[in-house]
């Protein structure tokens, strides 16, 4: 278990040929239950009407402590911007971009719900992928004609009546199981939690930036409402009208 104290955090913005580590504010969300995780980021009057991005340029954002940035949001510009743009904002979307814009068409043989999973990411360029071990009866005949990688991925769920979780994370996607975590971090009542109220079914930590942590993983809550080991459901990360970097942390009891 992990406790710190994260109250000065640096940020770093690598965007096409840009890297950008002052001028920029940013809003982050992450729930698998989504299309796709999104960051938006936002340039201050500093870099407005400087900066040109291509659709699809790789985008990748950093925030870390004392000099050691850590990766939290890997994906692809939404739509190109300019400096003829109105918005002074690019929204970045993870690689489910991808998956929503290949179409795949083959038959396939005696055929288990990995392999299926697996051509369609191949077709789609993505490479780095993590699919559960858990075994499948194999069909023996699957056809897919004209269908969007997102779309099959559905279909191969309903042919094996399974409810295998996909989403990425930090690029790589994830079918069926979750990143292996390291560490569980704490989250301690007057430490390192700002506030923590109920919103709908779920409690809602609010605290210091902690840009490592993500949906689908445990973290350990010391706090007078509650306490133990939680799942995380969904994270948002973003700069707040001070100019310091909050994470709000979705869990349920």
């Amino acid at each position: 278990m992990r406790t710190e104290e994260l109250f000065y955090p640096e940020l770093q913005v690598v965007i096409g040929p840009y890297v950008l580590q002052e001028g920029i504010t940013f809003t982050s969300y992450s729930d698998p239950k989504t299309p796709y995780d999104w960051c938006r980021i936002l340039f201050t009057e500093e870099f407005q009407g400087s900066i040109q991005v291509e659709e699809k340029a790789e985008v990748e954002v950093y925030a870390g402590y004392g000099g050691s940035l850590q990766l939290f949001f890997k994906g692809l510009v939404a739509k190109n911007y300019n400096q003829a743009g109105a918005k002074d904002e690019i929204l970045v979307k993870d690689y489910s971009l991808k998956l929503a814009e290949t179409k795949v068409t083959n038959t396939f043989l005696d055929v288990s719900p990995q392999e299926l999973v697996q051509y369609s990411l191949q077709e789609a360029g993505i490479i780095e992928y993590e699919l559960t071990d858990q075994v499948y009866r194999p069909k023996g005949v699957v056809s897919v004609i004209q269908k969007t990688v997102v779309e099959f991925l559905k279909e191969i769920n309903a042919l094996w009546n399974i409810q295998a979780d996909s989403y990425f994370q930090l690029g790589k996607f994830y079918w069926g199981m979750e990143p292996e975590q390291q560490e569980i971090y704490v989250f301690e009542y007057g430490s390192n939690i700002i506030s923590l109220t109920r919103e709908n079914s779920f409690w809602v930590l609010l605290t210091v930036s902690v840009p490592f942590i993500g949906h689908s993983q445990l973290i350990e809550g010391e706090h007078p409402y509650v306490s133990g080991e939680f799942l995380v459901s969904r994270v948002s990360c973003f700069v707040n009208e001070d100019g310091w970097l909050r994470t709000k942390i979705w869990f349920q009891a």
